[in-house]
């Protein structure tokens, strides 16, 4: 049939179910890289929120966590571009590399905002850089645009999560 699923007398063949349980476990692990880079962003926003900028504690307890959540992000990045690159491929093989134009649409939005991500994180690590630095003006303006960048990776990541619901469907 069209997914790619082939049935002897109605069962499924043990090749079929293999390639449908590789497809499912790439687009279960592509999720959990996207989860985890918005879910990072999330958590720095809370903890600025919380901390705030104006204690010495607060700033400090963000110039800790900002390299990590920096990090989880890239992890999140190369996770989410290798196991896309498969997903397309997995996909592209079940369709003959036939796709819809709604299909291609939502791909091609869903790249730009991973791009636009990929923008931001090479943000946050310069603005990351500028954590440490003695002036405290220049580094509560890092925390302020640390918090600003990441705010838009929970939204533009929360986005892309939304549109691979809907490529599930297509």
């Amino acid at each position: 049939n069209g997914n790619g699923v082939r049935r002897e007398r109605g069962v499924l063949t043990m090749s079929a179910m293999n390639s449908l349980a590789l497809r499912t476990t790439i687009l279960w692990i592509h999720a959990i890289g996207g989860v985890a880079w918005t879910g990072a962003s999330a958590c720095f926003v809370t903890v600025a929120s919380v901390t705030g900028t104006e204690e010495e504690e607060g700033r400090a307890m963000i110039r800790r966590i900002a390299p990590v959540i920096d990090r989880v992000g890239l992890a999140a990045f190369l996770f989410i571009l290798l196991s896309g690159i498969v997903n397309l491929y997995i996909a592209g093989r079940m369709r003959s590399f036939l796709f819809s134009d709604t299909f291609i649409e939502v791909l091609a939005a869903k790249i730009g905002i991973y791009l636009a991500m990929f923008a931001i994180l090479t943000a946050s690590f310069r603005a990351e850089a500028k954590l440490q630095s003695p002036d405290a003006t220049a580094s509560t303006r890092a925390i302020s645009r640390l918090l600003l960048l990441n705010v838009a990776v929970m939204l533009l990541g929360a986005t892309a999560l939304l549109l691979g619901l809907w490529l599930l469907g297509a």
